[in-house]
């Protein structure tokens, strides 16, 4: 057994203290759980201390805007002060015994190729350990030694960005409006009659992991089992799609030194190892399939017509650009004997919180604005919910992951924090080297898949019909605002030199989707060739059902809901008028009873429509009529005219007759 294995590492933090005379001795207090930094390992929120000062911690200037090399000096320049302070202390006889703050345990890595002897218990005990990383999280401001950044940084950072690992589960970690769904091994007994196939299974799994381990296999080997022995039911299901799939997001770099997140944000991509979403269909494609509502919801055409529309932006797939494998409910991270369990947690972990954020923008409330500026669609909405399943050799974790608000003993509102919090706590780990953990581990992978094909595919279908909803009105609204536009027919089938029909889409209405930006010039053009499909698409298949409908009434041009000669954000009465004005455009008080009083003064011409020169009337430039909609039209005044509803300023708009 090498050194590093026998002794774990132990960085001790300690303050002085003033010396007491006998008569001041008192007995030393017994060690209390209440002290102990929020962490991995604490199991309840009541072990940790109300009056920890690590809440009104006061950040350091010596952690930010430095480099690695002159962090690294300032540490053995106040290394250096505080040992000469503590011999000065020491030679005066001033020196009290110190008291130990706190004690952070490093265990080391496990080599599974030199055993040493040590038993399957043993081995599992340490991989444990080791999958911790960090005892506690990320305290923003600590001046922290250059060793535990560079052996918890990954983890810390990770804090930054919100991600919490829990090694502990405890429903107490869990807020009270969430309601988590977890798999469990209570109530099925694993050699019952009808385990009988599971059972089987578990043999062939059990087989394959005792292979791989006698021989020394690579993590290819690993991998190749898990997908055939753990995830075959899941792959041969139609309703799930199954792959090693990329997924995209923005992302800020980590400052090495604080940890916390700098810089500009960039574009990055990441492939895990299995990725468990939803299928989508193409219904002319799949005639034997039933014709229901979760076909018509996650229709590939449809998904992708919201995806590109700029008033929808909706990603399904965590693949920007792609509508193959969407929402997904679960991600899994394999690492081989030469890899890092500690790596696979934090992969794992980084794809799930991005897989949250898909989730968390569909059950809100249809619109482009950003998430956390709109409501959730229904007070259960909140509840999406992801796993993690991570693998070290034969060594399994299974994590449950939810996404929340930072809270205040968290840090919000610290610069250099993420404003949401993702949690992960683990469920289930254990050493797949008997039949009975083989046994254990697929019973839950079963009952995440039947989860997976029934509730979770069941709130994602409910929660699209908005979506689905809110991208007809969208394409409605441009068709109307072209028809008026133009004084051909937009819509009538053209023929080019080689004969393909082409339909007339002007360049106001093939503006994309905002996070399109991020993707490469050549990525928007075969984008925008796709939107153009879509808008005919759309235009023919919702042709019927437009032509009665004439239920947008308002087009908010302010800010980025229209920029100059686009068609507006569609809006269908008043009172979602009123909303979107208070709640996108930051509207006072003031200026919506304002708003208001113009909507009755509107009535007012509407139960009058007969009497002459009602003209003059002061109207936010946030909205316009429709037409058709109130029988009045508006006309835009000249830019002179135009003012900032955000700031409670208005024009005037002369309404006619039509």
């Amino acid at each position: 057994m090498s050194k590093s294995e026998k002794f774990s590492e132990a960085v001790l933090v300690l303050r002085l203290r003033p010396a007491q005379t006998e008569a001041e001795e008192v007995e030393p207090e017994p060690w209390k759980g209440t002290v102990h930094l929020d962490g991995p390992m604490v199991p309840h929120p009541s072990f940790l201390r109300e009056d920890d000062s690590s809440k009104n911690h006061a950040p350091s200037n010596r952690t930010t805007g430095i480099t690695k090399e002159e962090y690294r000096a300032q540490w053995k320049d106040k290394r250096a002060e505080l040992y000469q302070e503590i011999r000065a202390l020491k030679k005066t006889r001033e020196l009290g015994s110190p008291e130990i703050l706190a004690v952070d345990v490093a265990w080391p890595p496990v080599d599974m190729i030199q055993r040493n002897g040590r038993t399957d218990d043993d081995l599992e005990v340490a991989l444990e350990k080791y999958y911790v990383g960090a005892q506690h999280y990320l305290i923003p401001g600590e001046e922290t030694p250059i060793s535990m950044i560079e052996r918890y940084g990954a983890d810390w950072g990770l804090n930054a960005r919100g991600i919490y690992y829990r090694h502990i589960y405890s429903p107490a970690y869990v807020t009270p409006c969430h309601n988590l769904w977890l798999p469990s091994l209570h109530g099925t007994h694993w050699s019952h009659i009808s385990e009988d196939g599971r059972r089987a299974r578990a043999e062939k799994f059990l087989k394959h992991s005792l292979d791989n381990e006698r021989f020394k296999k690579s993590e290819y080997a690993w991998e190749a089992d898990a997908w055939q022995d753990v995830f075959g039911l899941l792959r041969e299901d139609p309703a799930l799609a199954v792959d090693k799939h990329e997924y995209n997001t923005i992302k800020q770099n980590r400052s090495y030194v604080s940890c916390l997140l700098e810089g500009q944000p960039k574009f990055v991509r990441r492939i895990p190892d299995a990725t468990f979403g939803l299928a989508t269909f193409k219904p002319a494609d799949y005639p034997d399939y039933p014709d229901s509502m979760d076909v018509w919801s996650l229709d590939r055409d449809r998904l992708e017509s919201l995806l590109l529309h700029r008033q929808c932006g909706l990603i399904s797939d965590p693949h920007w650009g792609d509508v193959d494998l969407v929402f997904p409910f679960a991600v899994y991270e394999a690492k081989g004997w030469s890899g890092d369990p500690r790596e696979a947690r934090r992969q794992a972990c980084s794809a799930g919180a991005v897989y949250l954020d898909m989730l968390d923008n569909l059950a809100r409330k249809p619109g482009a604005s950003p998430a956390s500026e709109r409501p959730y669609q229904t007070a259960q909405s909140c509840n999406n919910q992801v796993f993690a399943l991570t693998s070290f050799g034969a060594h399994w974790h299974v994590l449950v992951g939810y996404k929340r608000q930072r809270l205040e003993n968290e840090y919000a509102g610290h610069e250099g924090l993420s404003k949401s919090v993702y949690v992960f706590q683990r469920i289930w780990s254990g050493r797949v080297v008997t039949k009975r953990k083989a046994w254990e581990l697929l019973s839950l992978v079963d009952q995440i898949h039947s989860w997976g094909v029934t509730e979770h595919r069941d709130f994602v279908i409910q929660h699209l019909k908005a979506w689905h909803a809110f991208g007809k009105l969208c394409y409605a609204n441009d068709f109307q605002y072209l028809e008026g536009q133009l004084s051909s027919d937009p819509f009538k089938e053209h023929r080019e030199e080689h004969g393909e029909p082409r339909i007339l889409v002007p360049v106001a209405s093939l503006q994309l989707a905002a996070w399109v930006k991020n993707l490469t010039t050549d990525a928007r053009d075969k984008l925008r060739d796709k939107a153009v499909f879509h808008f005919g698409e759309a235009r023919r298949r919702d042709a019927d059902a437009n032509k009665d409908d004439r239920s947008i009434e308002w087009r908010c041009i302010q800010g980025d809901c229209s920029p100059a000669k686009r068609p507006g954000f569609p809006l269908k009465g008043n009172e979602e008028f009123l909303t979107h004005c208070r709640r996108v455009h930051g509207c006072s008080d003031k200026v919506i009873a304002n708003l208001r009083h113009a909507f009755n003064e509107l009535k007012d011409l509407d139960e009058r429509p007969n009497e002459p020169n009602m003209r003059q009337m002061k109207r936010s430039n946030c909205g316009e009529p429709g037409p058709s909609t109130k029988r009045h039209k508006s006309r835009h005044s000249t830019a002179q005219g135009e003012s900032d509803l955000g700031k409670g300023k208005a024009r005037a708009i002369d309404l006619t007759d039509d």
